[in-house]
């Protein structure tokens, strides 16, 4: 299981049970072995997550410890590099569809402003 879905997992489980998942809360869950930026990451991730969404998210205790983890089993740093990069580069092409679409709305209701303003002039 990737880092960041341990974060998300311990950001659930916080949230469960009826509190507000913050850095602090899910550090403490999760010890020291997962870096500060992904550990960000992995938070910023699940607050853009709709409630409806956390049951895909798995529980904190299905993760396997990365200290239990035989160290030539242990996640490589560069494939987790080009991990974190492929989610970004992914999250960037959502965020740029999102863009276009409220662009072409807003063009959409600034024509059909002046079809009507035109209309009133009139």
């Amino acid at each position: 299981m990737s880092p960041i879905e341990q974060v998300l997992a311990a950001a659930k489980s916080i949230a469960n049970n009826g509190h507000t998942p913050s850095l602090a809360l899910i550090k403490s869950r999760l010890g020291n072995r997962i870096s500060m930026p992904i550990l960000i990451q992995g938070l910023q991730q699940f607050k853009a997550l709709p409630k409806s969404e956390w049951q895909h998210i798995a529980e904190l205790t299905d993760i396997q410890s990365m200290a239990d983890v035989p160290t030539d089993e242990q996640p490589d740093p560069i494939a987790q590099v080009t991990q974190q990069v492929i989610a970004m580069q992914q999250q960037i092409n959502q965020l740029s569809q999102r863009v276009a679409e409220l662009e072409r709305q807003l063009a959409n209701q600034v024509v059909q402003s002046n079809i009507i303003n035109n209309k009133v002039d009139q």
